[in-house]
Formats: C-alpha cells, sequence, structure tokens
C-alpha cells in the first residue's frame, strides 16, 4: 500500500501552509510563511524543494502566500491558482504571471500522481477556493477560510477519508475580544472565517460519511484557544463512527498525520 501523509506546516492568521504526499507525488498547499520555514520544515520529513510536484493556492491573502515570491525564485515546481487568485498575484508579484497555472474555481487537473479538483469557497478574497486530492481511490479534502459550509462544499467534502478543517474562532471570545467591531463583523460574517460551532456541524456530517481524521486549522491566535475547537468538535462526533480528531498549530506540526494504516511514513530517498 503506498503511503498517504498531511504535515502542516504553519496554520493560522501568521501563516498557512501544508504538506500531503501521496505515493510519490508532494504537493504544498499555500505559501503563507518564508522559504526557509517552508524548507526546513521539509527537511524533517526527508524531503527538498526539488520534491515538490506542485503548489496549491487557497487565495491571495499575505498569510496564504508570503513565501511565493522567493519560492518561485528557488523552486521549478508550477503554482496553481484560479483566475482571479491569479490576476491579484500578478498585480502583485509580477514576476508570477508566467508561472501560475491557472483554472476556473470547479475544475480538476492532475499534479504527478494526484488528481486534483477545487471548489469556491465563500471568503473576502478574489476567487478563493478548497480543494479536493485524490489518489489510488482515497480523497483528501482541504476547507479553510471560508464563512460558512455551503451545501456544495459539504457534498464536495463527503467521503473523505480525511479532511483539514477551519475551526477559526469561538463567537463568545471573538465578540469579547481585542479586534475593531468592523473586524470581528468580517471575521464572523459569511465571507469570513468557520466559527467552532459551525466547524462542528459539518464535521459531525463528514464522519457520518465516513471521514476517519479531521485536522482543525486556521486557529485564531486571538478568538479561539485549541482546546474549545478539540472539545465542541469531539462533543459534535460522540457516538459517531471512530475519527481521529487533531488541532493544526500554529507552528510546524511535530511529526506527519499519517494516513495510512502503516505506523511510518516512506518518506524519498
Amino acid at each position: 500500500m503506498e503511503q498517504r501523509f498531511y504535515y502542516s506546516i504553519a496554520s493560522g492568521s501568521s501563516g498557512n501552509c501544508g504538506l500531503y504526499v501521496a505515493g510519490d507525488t508532494a504537493v504544498l498547499i499555500d505559501l503563507g510563511v518564508s522559504l526557509r520555514k517552508i524548507t526546513s520544515a521539509l527537511a524533517e520529513v526527508g524531503l527538498t524543494l526539488g520534491h515538490i510536484a506542485g503548489v496549491l493556492i487557497t487565495h491571495d491573502h499575505i498569510d496564504h502566500v508570503k513565501g511565493l515570491p522567493m519560492f518561485l525564485k528557488k523552486a521549478e515546481a508550477p503554482v496553481f491558482a484560479s483566475h482571479d487568485t491569479a490576476l491579484a498575484l500578478s498585480i502583485k508579484h509580477p514576476q508570477a504571471k508566467e508561472r501560475l497555472h491557472t483554472f476556473a474555481g470547479g475544475d480538476g487537473f492532475t499534479v504527478g500522481g494526484i488528481a486534483v479538483r477545487s471548489f469556491e469557497t465563500p471568503h473576502d478574497a478574489a476567487g478563493s477556493v478548497g480543494y479536493i486530492l485524490e489518489h489510488a481511490g482515497c480523497r483528501f479534502g482541504f476547507a479553510t477560510d471560508l464563512g460558512f459550509v455551503p451545501g456544495e462544499i459539504a457534498r464536495q467534502l463527503r467521503g473523505c477519508e480525511a479532511v483539514v478543517l477551519e475551526s477559526n474562532h469561538d463567537p463568545y471570545m471573538l465578540q469579547a475580544g481585542p479586534y475593531p467591531y468592523p473586524l470581528k463583523q468580517r471575521v464572523g460574517g459569511p465571507r469570513g472565517h468557520l466559527s467552532n460551532p459551525d466547524c462542528a456541524v459539518c464535521a459531525a456530517e463528514l464522519v457520518k460519511s465516513g471521514t476517519k481524521t479531521l485536522i482543525l486549522a486556521h486557529l485564531s491566535e486571538h478568538n479561539n484557544m485549541p482546546e474549545l475547537a478539540l472539545e465542541q468538535t469531539k462533543n459534535a462526533v460522540r457516538g459517531l463512527p471512530p475519527c481521529r480528531i487533531v488541532v493544526a498549530p500554529r507552528e510546524r506540526m511535530e511529526a506527519p498525520i499519517v494516513l495510512t494504516e502503516e505506523e511510518q511514513c516512506s518518506l524519498f530517498g
């Protein structure tokens, strides 16, 4: 059986980047931290930039593309972004224009041995998307930076063996927190970020559909606590089929989350 694993390199408002490996294909999702941090994290699992088959960008906010300019200088892997996201990135980083592989939200394409399907997400960024990655019949979902979970997104994620799902804020902490009122409205709005309760509701539906691993991501440093996010989702799935639930830390994970039965990842030599 070929190995699959997910390794969160950074997650949160200060930066987002994840690594998904399936078989001999390694894909980065977002580049929201420095290239130094990315290469250091890759080295922890025996990889280099040369092993990356492609990069999937969700949207153009700085916490998702901070490392893009340097990545374009140092790496050769193709970078995929929706048409609107690519346009926004090309305005900010003209050097990116010739390197971006663009698609319409909802389109599918292939990166190495992985079939990728995009889906549009409700977020206040041009062309914001999430992704489904499929390899050897197993599906991995990535859905962060969404103010709510539309029925179409829930349908797309249904049946994924593992899902990275946003659990950004606790509504009470957000309202009582330090953010100015307009920012509170934005974060908690329908084009902002997913709350713990909304994440929990979606998580329960995913577990019912067969999801075995849930990775709670993009937690707010000021308006959430890992314990709160974890507790709400665990309560929502109590009594349902077994599911492993972990919280992606702001910095990189101590070890990859293996998505196959073997205990150790089969890393590249």
